[in-house]
């Protein structure tokens, strides 16, 4: 089975053409749409399964027929481990982009366009005052929140060679 490899994606998520990238790869567009499909399907979450790592009992996620993830925990810790879990599995790009955003290091990813929002996110100090608010929060919404961020950190973990498509 042969999927798109990373410069690949890369190449088409920085918005070169299809017709150039199968040029480059001397494939026909039936071939590419081949591998795209068996890209995608190769990084779509798992319709259900248990999720053991990092939690006190076991979490359940299942997908129903729309692909929406019902989140099965004896506890509310682990109820939001699976619900991180699953969110990074649809949305990792997103999530990463928000932290991103939010520590003013959008240029890292984005270069020089990237720029005016760190300045903007550096000057206000969305950081420090992230921090200052996360003191200030409750220990029990703390712990469930740092669950969240377990469930998210294993899936980036379990998918270091084979990151979620969005």
């Amino acid at each position: 089975m042969i999927l798109l490899d990373k410069e690949s994606l890369h190449r088409l998520g920085a918005g070169e053409s299809i017709a150039a990238l199968c040029r480059d790869l001397r494939i026909d567009r039936a071939e590419f749409d081949r591998r795209w499909q068996r890209t995608i399907e190769a990084r779509v979450p798992a319709i259900a399964g248990n999720v053991l790592a990092g939690v006190h009992a076991s979490v359940e996620i299942q997908r129903d027929q729309w692909g929406i993830p019902h989140i099965y925990a004896k506890d509310d810790r682990d109820l939001y481990f699976g619900l991180g879990y699953a969110m990074a599995q649809d949305r990792l790009f997103q999530l990463d982009y928000l932290r991103r955003k939010g520590l003013g290091r959008l240029a890292e990813v984005l270069g020089k366009s990237g720029l005016e929002s760190d300045t903007v996110a550096r000057t206000v100090g969305l950081n420090r005052i992230a921090a200052a608010e996360w003191n200030r929060l409750p220990d029990e919404v703390q712990g469930v929140l740092k669950s969240f961020a377990a469930g998210v950190n294993l899936l980036i973990e379990q998918s270091k060679d084979n990151p979620p498509i969005e």
